[in-house]
Formats: C-alpha cells, sequence, structure tokens
C-alpha cells in the first residue's frame, strides 16, 4: 500500500502563507525529526510559487556549488551560470542579493550544508544583516538533526542566532490525523497502527494488509524500519551505546530515574544528564502527576515517539532472533500486543478528550501517587475535576461499574481541593455493552465508535 497523501500540516502552511503573504524578508527555520514530514511541507508551500529548493547533501563543497549554481540557472534563466557556476558560497549570496524579485530559496537538509562549508553560516550572517533583509527574500533553512540545527541556528554562539523571523517545529501525527492515512479501515486496527507506527508520516509506507502482516515487514531484515532509531541515535549522538540502554529501560516500564539506573546499572547522575540530553532531541519527554508542579521529584519518562517505544521494547532486544528467525519475534510482539496498546491507548483517549473538547479542562493528564495510580485526570479553575480509566477491552455492564467504582475509591487519595471540588467519573474502552444505560447515571463514557462522531 504506497500511501502519497498529504494529511493535515495546515498551521503549518498557514504560518508560512501568512509570512508570504507580508512581502518583507523572512529567515525561516522549519526542524522536526527524520521522516516527520519537513520537506512535504516546503514543496507544498512552494508549488505555487516562485521558489527554488535545494536539498543539502554530504558531499564535497565544489558539487555542492555546481548544484546551486544549476537551480540558480534554471530559476533565472542564466545560461552563464552552466558554464561558469559560482566559486564560492560568498558568490551565490552576492548573486541572490542583486535580484531584486520576491522568491523562495529553501534549503532543505542544511546540516549537511554546513557540515561542508561551515563558512556559510558567517556569510548568510553578512549578507542578511547588509543587504538581504530589506529585500523580498524568502529563506527557508530546514534540517532533521536536532542537535546540529540546535548548533547551527539557536545557539548564541552561531553567527545567525537571532535573525530568523518564524520557526516551525513539526510534530508527529496524531491519532486524528492518522484516518485521514487509512479511511477505509476500522477504528481498532488504526488503533493498533498508531501504537506501532505512531505519527511520522513516513513509517506508514510500511503499513500493508493489516497490523500481523505489518509487524512480519517490520521483523524483515528488508524493512527500512528495522534499524532507524539507532541510526537516527547515531546522527545526534557520538556515542549512542548508553541512550540506547535508557531507552530499552523506559519502553519496558522503567519510567523513574530510579528503576531506570537500577535497569541499566548506571550511575544516577549519568542517568539524569542523558535523559536531559534526550528531551532536547525530541525523544523521552518528561511527566509529573498532574496535581503536582513540574519541579515534582516523582517525575516520570516516556518515549514520544509510538515506533520508537514499540522498537525498543520488542525489535531491539531481539534483533538476532531477526538475523536467524524473525518468527520468534512476531510471536513475542503478538503475545504482548494488547499490553502494550493498552499503554497507548491512554494516549488516544487524551487525545480524544482534548480534540472533541468534551470536557472544559485546562490541564490534563496522568495522577499517581505510590501504588495508586489514574489514567486520565483533567483539571480546571472552577474546581471541577474529572477522572479516567482506559482499558483496551469490550467491557460488560457489570464490569464497567465495577471500574468505576473503584475509580472513586482511587480518586480520594488525590489531594486537590477536596473539600470544594466538583468530580466527574468517566471510562474508555473499546466497546461497551449499555454504553446509554452508564450515560444515564452521569458517567463519562466513551468508545471507538465516539471516535466518528
Amino acid at each position: 500500500m504506497k500511501i502519497t497523501k498529504f494529511v493535515n500540516r495546515v498551521k503549518e502552511i498557514q504560518l508560512l502563507n501568512n509570512k508570504w503573504k507580508t512581502n518583507n524578508a523572512q529567515f525561516i527555520v522549519i526542524y522536526g525529526r527524520r521522516r516527520i514530514g519537513k520537506t512535504e511541507i516546503i514543496k507544498q508551500f512552494i508549488k505555487d510559487k516562485k521558489g527554488i529548493y535545494f536539498l543539502g547533501r554530504l558531499e564535497s563543497k565544489k558539487d555542492q556549488l555546481e548544484r546551486i549554481s544549476n537551480h540558480l540557472s534554471e530559476f533565472f534563466s542564466d545560461s552563464v551560470l552552466n558554464t561558469s557556476p559560482l566559486n564560492s558560497w560568498e558568490a551565490v549570496f552576492q548573486y541572490i542579493s542583486n535580484k531584486k524579485d520576491k522568491f523562495i530559496f529553501a534549503v532543505d537538509e542544511f546540516p549537511y550544508v554546513v557540515k561542508t562549508s561551515p563558512e556559510i553560516l558567517s556569510v548568510i550572517q553578512d549578507y542578511w544583516d547588509n543587504k538581504l533583509n530589506k529585500s523580498k527574500i524568502f529563506f527557508i533553512f530546514c534540517g532533521s538533526s536536532l542537535s546540529m540545527m540546535e548548533k547551527y541556528i539557536f545557539d548564541y554562539s552561531t553567527p545567525i542566532y537571532g535573525r530568523r523571523t518564524l520557526d516551525i517545529k513539526v510534530p508527529s501525527l496524531s491519532f486524528i490525523d492518522l484516518q485521514d492515512f487509512f479511511p477505509k479501515n476500522n477504528l481498532e486496527e488504526n488503533v493498533k497502527i498508531y501504537s506501532i507506527l505512531g505519527g511520522t508520516p513516513a513509517y506508514q509506507l510500511e503499513y500493508e494488509k493489516n497490523i500481523y502482516y505489518t509487524i512480519k515487514k517490520l521483523t524483515s531484515k528488508q524493512s527500512f524500519l528495522l534499524r532507524e532509531p539507532e541510526f537516527i541515535l547515531r546522527e545526534e549522538v557520538t556515542e549512542p551505546r548508553l541512550f540506547i540502554s535508557i531507552l530499552q529501560a523506559i519502553s519496558t516500564g522503567k519510567t523513574s530515574v530510579g528503576e531506570i539506573t537500577n535497569h541499566t546499572g548506571l550511575d544516577k547522575g549519568i542517568v539524569g544528564k542523558y535523559l536531559s540530553v534526550l528531551i532536547d532531541l525530541d525523544m523521552v519527554r518528561r511527566e509529573v502527576p498532574v496535581t503536582d508542579s513540574w519541579k515534582s521529584r516523582k517525575g516520570k519518562y516516556y518515549i514520544k515517539d509510538n515506533f520508537f517505544n514499540f522498537w525498543f521494547r520488542f525489535i531491539y532486544p531481539n534483533l538476532h532472533h531477526v538475523e536467524i528467525n524473525p518468527i520468534i519475534v512476531e510471536n513475542i510482539i503478538k503475545k504482548e500486543m494488547n499490553g502494550y496498546i493498552g499503554q497507548i491507548f491512554e494516549d488516544i483517549c487524551k487525545q480524544f478528550l482534548i480534540t472533541k473538547r468534551v470536557c472544559s479542562h485546562s490541564k490534563i493528564g496522568r495522577w499517581w501517587h505510590k501504588d495508586k495510580g489514574i489514567d486520565i485526570v483533567g483539571l480546571n479553575d472552577n474546581k471541577e475535576i474529572v477522572f479516567f480509566e482506559c482499558k483496551w477491552k469490550n467491557l460488560d455492564y457489570n464490569q464497567s461499574l465495577k471500574i468505576l467504582e473503584e475509580l472513586k475509591t482511587k480518586s480520594q487519595y488525590v489531594k486537590w481541593h477536596n473539600s470544594k471540588r466538583k468530580e466527574r467519573f468517566g471510562l474508555f474502552a473499546k466497546k461497551f455493552e449499555k454504553k446509554n444505560e452508564l450515560r444515564k447515571q452521569g458517567y463519562l463514557i466513551y468508545d471507538l465508535d465516539d471516535w466518528k462522531t
């Protein structure tokens, strides 16, 4: 199944179009993880406008300049550049600065260009400050390596620090967006796809026929995703070994610093340092109980991308089986898949509450204390609090009532405006028996059918 759709990204295109309408010089930075859809955003934006798209490569400076000369020659119908290419980035920006027309100059994989030609940063600074910032030029600099984009664009010491007029961080797609990729699938199948492949558009290319056939593909030596997380990590850090150990620990449910330390055998200080790097690289997020401040010591760590989480939990520790007998890996995944999806289902339910706006709660997240935990708790300034449990299963009426009663009991441990708050209770599941009967009793009840409305 080949997917060619351009899904969502309405906000990103709108931001770019708003800047385009101003007729002022623009210095726009687009960044985000590899395969997240940055290039397609640029191409969609540029397709009905005058613009040059240049893809950076790990190649010699001479090859870079010859390619950019060819692009400029074609765009400006300048045959001289074909026989006499520009021989420096100084010459490239001098050439651009002499053009008075409004046009887009987009450089994709910008860190690759800088790696070969580090002087380009100072050249851009000089021409932007002294000539181009008063022109109609529309620069776009785009990159996948977050560590390199930080170094070359966002770090205070870089020559072009502070020049950008807009930066766009491209996020993963949501579960709702996934429906546009697979509109003919039932929602249960799409939950499985999202749990395993996450919200990275390019990863959806691996889906074919059904989720079990896709797992078979993922655990074959031919899959381009077989070592994808490892390759991305190697792009970002010089020594990935310890990062891999930490990510593997998190994927198996070791989410506190203490648990990660015990699992990996690393020093607690090292774990804390490496977790900070992983957060900066947008691979890990830190959560605290929804009723706590961000400074809480109860912080837990989760892998942000579902495919990375899946890979570190199931594929990485079983790579030796992939080489010899991948069926073993398939069977391990099938055996544990419902439990794994159940954890992702909590996030999907949270997305439902936010996107469907079924609760007017400004703060939504997990709550836990010692051995007690609640999947979703929502709070607002009116002292209203809502409690949800999320169950990746079909529930009969009595099962639902039992879970709701247990939820009420656990809610008493949540210390938040206890004497004055207004409480509501809810439940998510695949499917409910007597859903309307539960709703008549005042419970917030949602299953997969409610995503369609």
